[in-house]
């Protein structure tokens, strides 16, 4: 019988250069950590008394829209060669220029829409771009291979089979092969199962064991020294006082040894979380499996005999020691992750409720409409405004929210224009047309531009950090060890007074 190809294995396809040279920038934006598009539009200066260069100042903005204004440390570490005082300046300066502009000119440099968001594409293109980078994968792959052959023969791939040769030495190789096969590649989810991307099961390339063999060496020769140098610690001052110390080992001088060496000296709760965080079927009583390496196939009858696997709270209680409580009730993450099938009967609801939602667009104004009364009373009823309760004042403020509705609107559709010209972009660097069903989202153009919304006569908060007063690490320490000997000094005026009254 032929076996039946693995839904999710790689499939060889026509090599794309354009796709690869994206790959190419992608990963060098990855390693440099900022997305140099035009190095040309930041030129070097001096700020205060630190000189920025092009590409630090590149690395500055980048982070800061990631991060915001308040992460001056994770700023500092993105850009790697400016302090945590220097990256503050440039904010401080940034800060003030932009309220000088406000206090002269309301209306902001650039409007919401003009502020880039990620932008959306569609399945097939994600599976295009998937079987472009497939292509790349197998080709990088197939080269490794014939490299991992000509350095190590016959054994370049360790499968079970050769691992057992490996087994008497420092630990058992096909052991860890046994956990990979049966825990960290044996998810429920079928993408991350095995079973459905290779026909072999879980290997390592010779190399890579290499690397983890002489990790595994290092680490216990790391951990052997520093404990027969914990020993020699404490028999030295254990002589220096008592005089006498048997040389042996114990116990908390491992424990020592790890805690000094920055290791996890218990890895029990990462284990009884196993499960969850892999998405394993668990079974009381284990169904039975097919013969290593060959094809899973469904049975009707097997399926409707099977039980259900145990819930995650189940298989956490069981590994924890913890005894099996009737009445629990199961966390709301202990759910079945059981892909369930997209049944005809969805498909027409769905296109059903796309047509509701098509024939209820003529009641946008209206919901648009109740949506903007709601907040004002909202505004007006819940909230500590100071807002005079009148129509003009309503009105002003009904004008306001539509006014930010409209932004909103408008930035949302310049969102769907960008990712539109986006997909169309890849759409041609993949080498491919554009599915016909694709849909075209025009240039929505400027919008109306306005100075008025909400915060304006009803602050925000956004500010809240111009409010804030700045203490000095030691004047906050100091503060904390004050606040301290006040309630030591109020305890033991309470012990005073309780053995005074006995």
């Amino acid at each position: 019988m032929a076996a039946s190809p693995r839904p999710f294995k790689r499939r060889r396809g026509k090599l794309n250069l354009s796709y690869l040279e994206l790959l190419n920038r992608d990963i060098e934006d990855a390693a440099r950590r900022t997305v140099l598009d035009d190095p040309g539009q930041l030129h070097p200066s001096q700020i205060g008394l630190t000189h920025w260069s092009s590409f630090e100042k590149h690395a500055f903005f980048e982070a800061l829209a990631r991060l915001g204004k308040t992460e001056l440390s994770a700023i500092s570490a993105a850009v790697g060669t400016k302090s945590t005082v220097e990256v503050g300046q440039y904010v401080s300066l940034l800060q003030e220029a932009r309220d000088q502009r406000h206090d002269s000119e309301k209306r902001p440099v650039l409007g919401i829409y003009e502020y880039p968001a990620a932008v959306e594409v569609s399945q097939q293109c994600v599976r295009a771009q998937e079987e472009a980078a497939d292509e790349i994968h197998l080709r990088q792959e197939a080269r490794e291979e014939q490299r991992e052959r000509k350095r190590w023969n016959e054994i370049w791939d360790v499968t079970t089979a050769v691992a057992r040769k490996f087994d008497k030495q420092l630990f058992h190789t096909s052991r860890w092969l046994e956990l990979s096969r049966r825990l960290f590649m044996n998810s429920s989810i079928p993408s991350s199962n095995w079973h459905f991307v290779e026909d072999e099961p879980p290997s390592v390339w010779a190399t890579a064991f290499e690397d983890f063999h002489s990790l595994a060496i290092s680490i216990t020769r790391r951990l052997v020294q520093t404990t027969l140098f914990m020993v020699m610690s404490r028999i030295k001052t254990r002589r220096a006082t008592n005089g006498s110390a048997r040389g042996t080992i114990k116990l908390q001088d491992v424990e020592a040894a790890v805690s000094s060496l920055g290791m996890a000296s218990n890895l029990d709760e990462k284990w009884i979380q196993c499960a969850r965080r892999l998405r394993l079927h668990v079974y009381e009583d284990p169904p039975e499996m097919e013969a290593e390496g060959e094809d899973i196939e469904n049975d009707e009858e097997g399926e409707e005999e099977e039980e259900d696997p145990m819930t995650y709270d189940e298989i956490e209680r069981r590994l924890s020691g913890i005894d099996q409580d009737d009445n629990a009730v199961p966390s709301q993450s202990a759910v079945d992750v059981k892909e369930q099938p997209y049944s005809d009967e969805e498909e027409e609801h769905d296109t059903s409720a796309q047509a509701s939602d098509s024939s209820q667009s003529s009641s946008a104004d209206e919901d648009l409409s109740r949506d903007i009364n709601q907040e004002a009373d909202e505004v007006f009823i819940y909230a500590a405004a100071g807002i005079r309760q009148d129509k003009a004042a309503k009105q002003a403020l009904k004008a306001r929210i539509a006014s930010e509705r409209y932004k909103d609107w408008h930035a949302n559709e310049w969102d769907e224009h960008a990712s539109y010209k986006a997909e169309l972009e890849l759409w041609d660097i993949l080498q491919k047309k554009p599915p016909a069903l694709l849909p075209k989202k025009p240039d929505p153009g400027l919008p109306k531009r306005s100075i008025f919304d909400v915060e304006g006569i009803y602050p925000a908060g956004r500010d809240w950090l111009q409010r804030l007063e700045y203490y000095s690490e030691w004047e906050s320490i100091q503060g904390q060890q004050q606040q301290q000997g006040k309630e030591d000094d109020e305890e033991d005026d309470d012990e005073d007074n309780n053995e005074g009254g006995h």
